[in-house]
């Protein structure tokens, strides 16, 4: 008795099926006669074994519930994050494709910067987190409703799953509306056409994996949709590297924004160096000897160079490694070299 107790299936039994169970027990019905009957009621193997045994019926005694340990909670937590997750693998691979689709088709009137493409960065990482963290939750999702169907019908997954589509109905409505407002304003572009289609291609995503069987409505071929979204995320992770870069093209733009730092130190310095006439500024000058907290300065600041524009005015310029990514008012590039430009007085 005690390994049979193990054994059962943890889970929330339906109050009108356990009712309808003792109600049968204490008619006389045997739980083989109950189980026959729910099975034509479309009841699955697993909820009838549950409820099942959640009572018994000694001899010359009436039906008797058996304690049963509700998983309500776990079930909960699970679905809270496959939904967190989801939504986290989604928008990131949304965003990472929007950023795409500004490079591939730019605006004439949109100024290009480099500095949008660096701050995909944190989707990037959003992906490499959370992609294989969904991959294993949907995996261990679809094994364990594989072993027990009643999964599909749980409260928690249910109402997660309706948000879900709500939220991917409103985003197709909207997108819709905006796309038909834009044609009749006038301001349809490819770009923003393009854009609406993988607004719409996620949200027909989201709807396919939030229904009970979780595959995309292809007749000729059953694809899960959680297959789908990875396969985007993929591809939205492999183009932004492409465009931005790794590990290596960060750190070559770390290390020429403290160059940058550096530079912009400097020239504030010189404004106040003692020993020179700022009236009449000298031809040559070593820009460290000006600086009063070198503690605040890395190692590229001995690379910085001066020139003497006028009596009055100066330059002071240094070798960066990758000019794309330098933005910044008052800065000069020329090839890898920036510079920045004062004036005394």
């Amino acid at each position: 008795m005690g390994n049979t107790k193990a054994k059962r299936p943890i889970m929330q039994i339906p109050p009108e099926l356990s009712h309808y169970i003792r109600d049968a027990l204490q008619s006389g019905q045997s739980k083989d006669e109950i189980a026959k009957t729910l099975r034509t009621a479309d009841w699955t193997e697993t909820e009838i074994d549950t409820a099942l045994a959640g009572w018994g019926k000694p001899d010359g005694a009436g039906a008797i519930p058996h304690p049963m340990r509700s998983s309500t909670a776990r079930d909960a937590l699970f679905y809270a994050l496959l939904f967190v997750v989801f939504a986290m693998v989604a928008g990131n691979t949304l965003t990472l494709l929007f950023a795409q689709i500004n490079l591939w088709l730019p605006d004439p009137d949109e100024p290009a910067r480099y500095s949008r493409l660096a701050g995909l960065r944190w989707s990037m990482a959003a992906l490499i987190v959370f992609g294989p963290v969904f991959w294993w939750i949907d995996r261990t999702d679809r094994r364990a409703t594989a072993t027990d169907p009643a999964r599909r019908h749980g409260t928690m997954r249910r109402w997660l799953s309706a948000i879900a589509m709500l939220i991917a109905v409103i985003t197709l409505l909207g997108d819709a509306l905006y796309l038909i407002y834009s044609w009749l304003d006038g301001q349809i572009t490819l770009r923003f056409l393009v854009k609406s289609a993988t607004v719409a291609l996620m949200a027909l995503i989201v709807l396919a994996y939030f229904r009970e069987d979780r595959d995309l409505p292809l007749p000729l071929l059953p694809l899960p949709a959680a297959w789908g979204l990875i396969a985007l995320a993929v591809v939205a992770l492999g183009l932004a590297f492409r465009a931005v870069g790794g590990p290596a093209q960060g750190q070559m733009e770390q290390r020429d924004q403290w160059r940058l730092s550096d530079l912009r130190n400097l020239s504030e310095e010189i404004h106040m160096c003692p020993g020179i006439d700022q009236n009449d500024l000298p031809e040559t000058l070593e820009p460290m000897t000006c600086a009063s907290n070198p503690a605040r300065l890395t190692g590229f600041a001995s690379s910085i160079t001066y020139t003497r524009v006028g009596p009055t005015e100066y330059a002071l310029c240094t070798e960066v490694e990758f000019p794309p990514a330098i933005e910044g008012y008052g800065l000069r590039i020329d090839g890898n070299t920036v510079c920045i430009q004062h004036r005394t007085n």
